[in-house]
């Protein structure tokens, strides 16, 4: 095989591994995750794969920091995607680009909503892996095809990687935490090295990961994908009943060999179902009774507002209260400010302020999310599982953009887009 220019950077990631002591699996692992980056940097600034919205492990792993490693690329989109075109497409811009020959297969999966292309790397023996006896590396390139992906709020992480940079299209994390339930409770039976299961454990681990952060799943992309329950309540009795059963054994074929340090899996794995349980636990349950007071602020170092609902409970002396955090552009710029008929006079008696007067435009925002959280109250059937929501800031801008505390809106999105999309 010829020569190409990727080959010297995989060598410096495989040689840093080996001086490690990292297995060689891993190292194999590790040279997929490169892999992904440079595939990532075609989509991302292709015009016609830019709109794709990826999800799932790898996603978590490049754009938030998921401490295992992950082998697929998964995306979902409403547009039908000509995937001969795509394969083409790839083919030639890892040749002219990279001088770099790969193969790529297509399994259109007509029975399914995903499709699938292999994108295959002939490689491996450029790198003296003793235990390793295949050749090609290989990764999965899945686009799901769901009609409602445009329907929720989308966010731009953006990625820089060893000279490449490009910005991921995907979900809010409540999203994305509910597309990973969906794999959960969704996946049919398959074979996992010999052993047969509903459930990825590598799922569960990503799923747990969303938990420790106390994300709230976004219950309208559940029953998008077909999955109903009267209550949260409900919902999380079904991963009560369905997680903690899974065999031990599934996770040491499926999960383990995604870790750089072995130890990192078993101290993982050695109280998973503890953890897993206790973290759906804290998940305190509130029922939502009535709107007590509405306190309007402002930040007078930023300009920047903050809404806040407080709410009474069935627990006596227990409140729950929303924080809404959103940039002063949409307050002052005449071209961003929402239209009048957002305003709800029966609860404007409830809104106290510290900064002094409160204006019309005011009292539009004010009812507008005062509406979002009705909503996401009825939504839920009157249950929570936490005592206070706070968004990111909402901002109208989006330069020097910060996903993890700021999500940027346009005005139509600020008026469509649902109250946890917004976390």
């Amino acid at each position: 095989m010829s020569e190409n220019t990727l080959i010297p950077k995989l060598k410096r990631v495989a040689d840093k591994l080996k001086a490690e002591g990292r297995p060689e699996n891993v190292i194999v692992n590790a040279l997929k995750e490169e892999l992904q980056y440079y595939v990532l940097d075609f989509v991302y600034n292709h015009s016609n794969y830019s709109k794709l919205t990826m999800y799932g492990g790898t996603l978590l792993r490049i754009g938030y920091g998921l401490t295992r490693l992950s082998e697929d690329l998964d995306f979902q989109t409403t547009h039908p995607i000509d995937l001969e075109k795509l394969k083409e497409e790839l083919i030639r811009h890892f040749a002219s680009k990279y001088n770099f020959d790969m193969e790529v297969s297509i399994n259109p999966r007509d029975d399914s909503d995903t499709k699938l292309l292999k994108l295959s790397f002939d490689i491996l023996a450029e790198f003296n892996l003793a235990t390793i006896t295949w050749t090609k590396l290989k990764l999965r390139f899945d686009i799901n095809y769901f009609d409602k992906t445009d329907e929720f709020i989308k966010e731009n992480l953006q990625i820089v990687h060893d000279g490449l940079a490009f910005s991921i299209k995907t979900y809010a994390l409540s999203t994305l935490m509910a597309s990973k339930i969906a794999a959960v409770l969704l996946r049919s039976n398959r074979g996992i090295r010999g052993l047969v299961s509903d459930c990825k454990p590598r799922d569960i681990y990503d799923l747990i990961w969303y938990l420790q952060r106390n994300t709230f799943p976004d219950i309208e992309y559940l029953r998008a994908k077909g999955l109903h329950f009267e209550t949260m309540i409900e919902l999380f009795d079904i991963l009560k009943l369905k997680i903690p059963n899974l065999k031990d054994s599934l996770f040491e074929e499926d999960l383990a060999q995604f870790f750089f340090d072995r130890s990192d899996f078993d101290s993982w794995f050695s109280n998973w179902r503890q953890k897993f349980i206790t973290l759906m636990d804290a998940y305190k349950i509130y029922r939502v009774k009535d709107l007590m007071r509405i306190s309007f602020k402002i930040d007078f170092s930023t300009e920047n507002r903050t809404i806040q609902y407080l709410f009474s409970t069935d627990n006596v002396n227990e409140y729950i209260y929303f924080a809404i955090n959103i940039s002063d552009y949409w307050f002052e710029w005449n071209d961003l400010k929402i239209p009048s008929g957002h305003r709800i006079n029966e609860i404007e008696p409830k809104v106290e302020t510290a900064s002094g007067s409160i204006f019309e435009i005011d009292y539009e925002y004010i009812g507008l999310f005062y509406s979002k959280i009705k909503d996401f109250i009825t939504r839920n059937n009157g249950v929570l599982f936490r005592n206070h929501l706070t968004t990111k800031l909402i901002r109208a801008t989006a330069d020097k953009l910060d996903p993890e505390r700021q999500v940027y809106l346009n005005r139509r999105l600020l008026e469509k887009v649902q109250l946890e999309e917004l976390t």
